[in-house]
């Protein structure tokens, strides 16, 4: 008896696995392009790296947190207690510093009429003043390029690791899964070979 159609779905599982295997490491490995004369090869992510972080960058900064959500928050945010308490601090420490009784008295009750006044104007103008900080947030920061310098600045081993966190199940799946199939076409080569 020959054994030989027998080993077709261990061999065809190895072959499965380890080609997965192989492919799964490759997203990472090598970092740097190897081969020989012009065949050369690099993982996925060190050679992709700045595509995949603009890639990152641009659906955080336009399906995940947009100028308008963050103009959401800012905008309901109640900043009347900070403002008080503000206004309050400054009013404070700039209040009677030693000076003589009468001057004292005189700056206590320019201070009282102005700290009043001061909270309300600043109170009333809040959503103004917060429109006012979105615009400059909205010309002076590009929250893209912050997140790219961000993904950027992780050496290829930290992002490896942070991909593996992320999708190690996953990535295991995709390599048993290869030996599964690899298995299955050995059994259907198995087959053939024997009803010959």
């Amino acid at each position: 008896m020959e054994y030989t159609p027998y080993l077709f779905p261990v061999i065809g599982c190895l072959i499965g696995y380890s080609t997965n295997y192989i492919a799964v490491k490759m997203l990472f490995r090598p970092h740097k392009p190897t081969g020989i004369g012009p065949f050369r090869i690099q993982g996925l992510l060190p050679k992709r790296r700045n595509d995949i972080s603009q890639s990152i960058a641009a659906t955080v900064e336009d399906e995940l947190i947009s100028m308008k959500d963050l103009t959401k928050v800012l905008k309901a945010l109640d900043l009347g207690p900070e403002i008080d308490k503000m206004v309050d601090g400054f009013f404070e420490s700039s209040e009677y510093n030693g000076k003589s009784e009468i001057l004292g008295k005189i700056n206590t009750t320019i201070n009282a009429y102005l700290h009043s006044r001061v909270k309300k104007s600043v109170n009333a103008n809040k959503d103004e003043l917060i429109s006012e900080f979105i615009h400059e947030i909205e010309k002076n920061v590009d929250f893209k390029d912050i997140i790219v310098k961000n993904i950027e600045s992780y050496d290829l081993d930290q992002l490896e690791d942070i991909v593996l966190r992320v999708s190690s199940k996953e990535l295991g799946y995709i390599t048993i899964i290869g030996g599964v199939l690899g298995f299955l076409v050995g059994l259907v080569q198995m087959a053939f070979y024997l009803g010959k």
